[in-house]
């Protein structure tokens, strides 16, 4: 089944025609999660035995052997079966999946079809043994890869796919989706997530200390260090001067050009301490958050660190 509805769309269309699909796609777009979901639930439409419509049943012996991970006519490079993991992927998982490509269709007339979530983790060598299988693709066989770093696939296993983009929601499709999953985020949280309900709801939890943290910030040059919080560690070092970084971000845009990216909603604010800030500080205080960041998940006393930015960001008003 389809999760999101902005990728219906592309979901008909490629099943307007099922005989006439490619031997390999490449899914790709922002969200990992996104390009895995539609990835793993089309190789599961092609797989159902009832499938006619372009949806899987869920009822049929195909569709529990792929809720089971046991379709003998089915194939992921990862062990979990629908979720990838963070390690890459070794050139010994492509030679599998090319032994699997070697035995005949389980179903008459059917297809085999391999699954390679986040490909960009392949090595080296297992993308070039990847190559050599699309250059001569096997008959009743199918790739299915997905990617939210397309610019590491190599160029000839691009070339040899059909590429196709998942799109991102519109402000309206995101509140949709919070709607339909029963969390009510103003329209601030959602241009704080870059318009991506997927990321609103991972995080959603944790955007009340986002602006636990942007009220203090508020303050501009009235900001004491007494103001900081220790929880605003709570989710690490990292997480808090990513929230500084973007309102910094902001900060900095809306006294160039006027414009706001993450806090839309704040913008009588920026008006406001746009008027007090030195741009030469600014470029120093940003210099500083990103390194920062660079060693943030390191062993470094993150309290000192946090205020040490945070005299730097009072520093930036005039």
């Amino acid at each position: 089944m389809i999760k999101y509805g902005w990728h219906e769309t592309i979901w008909q269309r490629l099943f307007t025609n099922k005989d006439s699909m490619a031997h390999a796609y490449i899914f790709f777009g922002k969200e990992a999660e996104a390009n895995d979901h539609f990835s793993s639930n089309f190789c599961k439409a092609l797989l159902c035995s009832s499938n006619n419509s372009g949806k899987s049943c869920s009822d049929c012996s195909a569709c529990l052997w792929m809720d089971n991970q046991s379709h003998p006519d089915f194939f992921s490079v990862d062990t979990e079966g629908n979720e990838a993991s963070n390690k890459l992927i070794p050139v010994a998982s492509i030679r599998a999946l090319k032994r699997f490509f070697e035995l005949s269709p389980h179903q008459v007339g059917g297809k085999k079809i391999a699954l390679i979530l986040q490909s960009h983790r392949m090595n080296k060598a297992a993308a070039n043994s990847l190559l050599k299988i699309l250059e001569e693709p096997p008959n009743d066989c199918m790739i299915i890869l997905s990617t939210d770093r397309l610019d590491l696939l190599l160029p000839t296993i691009k070339s040899r796919c059909q590429q196709i983009k998942l799109p991102q929601p519109s402000n309206e499709q995101s509140k949709e989706y919070l709607n339909k999953n029963k969390l009510s985020l103003d329209d601030g949280a959602i241009a704080y997530f870059n318009s991506s309900a997927i990321t609103a709801i991972e995080q959603a939890d944790n955007y009340q200390k986002v602006k636990d943290i942007i009220y203090v910030l508020e303050k501009g040059r009235d900001f004491k260090t007494i103001h900081i919080k220790a929880d605003w560690l709570d989710y690490g070092l990292s997480w808090t001067i990513n929230v500084i970084q973007k309102w910094c971000y902001d900060l900095f845009s809306y006294k160039l050009t006027n414009e706001l990216f993450y806090f839309p909603n704040k913008k009588d604010t920026f008006e406001k301490l746009s008027n007090n800030i030195s741009l030469s500080k600014m470029l120093v205080l940003m210099k500083k958050l990103n390194e920062v960041k660079a060693y943030a998940s390191k062993p470094v006393n993150k309290e000192i660190n946090l205020e040490l930015v945070m005299i730097e960001y009072q520093k930036v008003f005039n």
